[in-house]
C-alpha cells in the first residue's frame, strides 16, 4: 500500500511530513498521533529533535543539523508516519477548554454586522457560535492565536473593509469562514462579536499558552458582571508567583539611552522550541556580527546586546565599563573622539557614546561586557515587538530608558576566554556587499508547486531589496515569477524560507517572521547567507542559486 504522505526537506534544520491537503479532523488527529510519537523522550533525544510543529495538513520536524544522523531521522520519521493510522476521534480522546465570552455591548462592536449578514438575531448568533467544540488545528499568526475549525457556515461574514489598528486582547471574532481569539492587542480585520476575560497567552508562565493544537475550545456565554468578576480573578492570578525558576544576576553597570536611533532593540540568539505556540524566534538578524560583538567584549556568545537598524543610539554610561561594536559601521564617537569598530573599548562613568548612520550595511551590534540584564522570557532576552514581551518592555528603546549590565551567575556556562578572541573572530568581520548578493538556497517545502519555467524565472533574474523590508521579512522587487495564485493551506515557516506572494514576488522570512503562513515556499536560504542578507540595504541586488 503506497504511503498517503510525503516527506520533504524544508530547511537545513527541518523536514516536513505533508499529508492530504484537506482540512479535516481526521487528518489533524493523524498529525497529532505522529507528533506525539516523535516527541517521545528517548526518540527525540536520540535524533536531536528540537521541536515538532503541527499545522492543518503537515507536521514540521526541526532538528539539530550538526548532531542529527539525517538518514536515521528520515527512516524513523517515515516509519512513524506510516505506522500512525487515523485514530478514532471521540470526546474521550481530547481536552475541551471552556472559554467564557461576553457577547454584550462594547465587547461585541460588530455583532450587528454578523446578524445582518446571516439574517439571524443576536440570540441566534450567540447560540450558533457557542454550540460546537471547536478543534484547534494549529497556533500561529501571533503567540497563542488558535486556528479553529467547526464554525457553523451560517455565521460566515466577510472581513472588515478597513481593518482596525487595534483589537483588544481577548477579542472573539469572525473572519470569513473562521472564528478565533486574539490573545493580545493587535491590528486586524475580523468582525468582533465578543471578548473573553481569560489571559490566553502569558510568556511569564509555564506553559505560556492556555491550550495546544489538537485540543478543543467551547465558548460559554457570560454576562458583563460575570466577565468583570472573572477578569479581576485573572488579574489576581497573573500577579502570583510563576513556576519559572528565579534567575540570579550580578549587576556590574548600567547605561542610559539619550537618543535611541531609528530602531534599537535588545536581542540575543533568539527563542528555540516555541514555534508550536505561535511564538516567533526573534533574536539577532546578523548572527555572525552578534557573536563577534560578544566575543570581543568577553561575553558568553549568547549574551544580550543592542541591535541597531540604519542608525545607532546615543548612550550615557552610568558606570565604568567596556563595550564592542560590530556589524555595519555606525562611526562611533566616545566623548567626541572616534573609536574603532570590532575593538574592545573602555568607557568611564559619565562618558557618552554617540553613533551615526550605518555604512557598508544596515545593522550594528553593541555588546557591553557582562551582557544586558533584561529578564529571560521563554528562554531568551530578545524583544518580541508583536507580542510586547522580552527585551526592554517588549519594544524598541526610547529616550530615557535605563538598562542594567552585568552577568548571570551560572557556573556551568563560563564567559569567553579573552585570550582566544582574535582566533574566534577570524573571518567574522562583516564585509561590504558586492554589487550583486548571491544567496545560496535549497528547495523549499512547496518547490513542487512551481513549474520548471517558474523555477527558472526565480533563478535567472536579479531582484532588489524593497524599502518595506524589516525584521519579519526581506521583500524583493522585480519581475513576477508567476501570475497565478500561490495560496496554500498554512504551514510552518522556517528561517530563510522564500515565500512567493500573490504578487508573484519573493519574500524571505527572517527573525521576527510569524510561525506559519499561507504562501508557497519555493526555496530556503542557507544559514551561512542569512547574516549577509540581514545587512542588505534597500536597493541591494539579489540573485538566488540552488545548491546541489
Amino acid at each position: 500500500m503506497p504511503d498517503d504522505f510525503s516527506i520533504v526537506r524544508s530547511s537545513e534544520d527541518s523536514i516536513q511530513i505533508q499529508f492530504t491537503q484537506t482540512i479535516c479532523p481526521e487528518t489533524n488527529a493523524r498529525i497529532q498521533a505522529v507528533c506525539a510519537a516523535l516527541e517521545r523522550e528517548e526518540l527525540s533525544s536520540r535524533l536531536f529533535i528540537t521541536e515538532t510543529v503541527p499545522s492543518y495538513c503537515a507536521l514540521t520536524v526541526y532538528f539539530d543539523e550538526g548532531k542529527t544522523p539525517f538518514e536515521e531521522l528520515m527512516n524513523v520519521v517515515q516509519k512513524t508516519a506510516r505506522n500512525s493510522a487515523y485514530p478514532a476521534v471521540s470526546k474521550n480522546t481530547y481536552i475541551v477548554h471552556e472559554i467564557p465570552v461576553c457577547y454584550d455591548g462594547d465587547f461585541a462592536p460588530d455583532m450587528k454586522n454578523v446578524c445582518r449578514n446571516a439574517g439571524l438575531s443576536r440570540k441566534e448568533v450567540i447560540t450558533l457560535h457557542s454550540a460546537p467544540d471547536y478543534l484547534i488545528y494549529m497556533l500561529g499568526f501571533m503567540p497563542g492565536f488558535p486556528y479553529l475549525g467547526g464554525m457553523d457556515s451560517r455565521l460566515e461574514t466577510p472581513r472588515l473593509k478597513t481593518p482596525r489598528t487595534k483589537i483588544p486582547s481577548g477579542s472573539v471574532a469572525i473572519g470569513g469562514s473562521q472564528t478565533g481569539i486574539y490573545p493580545a492587542e493587535s491590528p486586524g480585520g475580523w468582525q468582533i462579536i465578543g471578548r473573553t476575560p481569560l489571559k490566553l497567552f502569558d510568556p511569564e508562565k509555564e506553559p505560556s499558552v492556555f491550550f495546544k493544537a489538537g485540543d478543543r475550545i467551547r465558548f460559554v456565554p457570560v454576562d458583563e458582571n460575570t466577565f468583570l468578576r472573572l477578569q479581576a480573578e485573572e488579574a489576581a492570578r497573573s500577579e502570583e508567583k510563576t513556576h519559572r525558576p528565579l534567575q540570579r544576576y550580578v549587576c556590574t553597570g548600567g547605561i542610559c539611552i539619550i537618543s535611541p536611533g531609528i530602531s534599537t532593540t535588545v536581542q540575543d540568539a533568539g527563542r528555540k522550541g516555541v514555534s508550536k505556540t505561535g511564538t516567533g524566534e526573534n533574536g539577532a538578524m546578523d548572527k555572525i556580527s552578534f557573536r563577534a560583538a560578544n566575543i570581543i567584549a568577553g561575553n558568553r556568545e549568547n549574551a544580550a546586546v543592542l541591535e541597531t537598524t540604519l542608525s545607532g543610539p546615543e548612550i550615557r554610561f552610568t558606570t565604568e565599563m567596556t563595550f564592542a561594536i560590530t556589524g555595519a559601521d555606525i562611526h562611533p564617537l566616545l566623548d567626541g573622539k572616534p573609536v574603532e569598530m570590532y575593538a574592545k573599548i573602555r568607557a568611564a562613568k559619565g562618558s557618552v557614546l554617540k553613533t551615526g548612520f550605518a555604512t557598508d550595511g544596515l545593522r550594528s551590534y553593541i555588546a557591553f561586557t557582562g551582557g544586558i540584564l533584561e529578564k529571560s522570557i521563554l528562554g531568551s532576552r530578545s524583544t518580541n515587538v508583536k507580542g510586547s514581551f522580552g527585551g526592554h518592555y517588549g519594544r524598541a528603546l526610547i529616550a530615557g530608558d535605563e538598562l542594567a549590565v552585568g552577568d548571570e551567575t551560572l557556573p556551568d556556562e563560563p564567559a569567553s576566554d579573552e585570550t582566544a578572541v582574535p582566533k574566534k573572530i577570524s573571518g567574522m568581520r562583516f564585509l561590504p556587499l558586492l554589487p550583486v548578493l548571491t544567496l545560496h538556497v535549497m528547495t523549499g517545502a512547496q518547490s513542487a508547486f512551481f513549474t520548471t519555467e517558474e523555477m527558472s524565472a526565480f533563478c535567472s533574474q536579479e531582484f532588489s531589496v524593497a524599502p518595506e523590508s524589516d525584521r519579519m521579512g526581506i521583500r524583493l522587487n522585480g519581475k513576477s515569477i508567476c501570475l497565478r495564485s500561490t495560496d496554500i493551506i498554512s504551514d510552518s515557516i522556517p528561517l530563510g524560507a522564500v515565500q512567493i506572494t500573490s504578487s508573484g514576488l519573493p519574500v524571505i522570512m527572517m527573525a521576527d517572521r510569524q510561525t506559519c503562513g499561507g504562501y508557497a515556499k519555493i526555496a530556503c536560504v542557507l544559514k551561512k547567507d542569512i547574516s549577509l542578507l540581514a545587512q542588505a540595504v534597500p536597493g541591494t541586488k539579489i540573485r538566488f542559486e540552488f545548491m546541489q
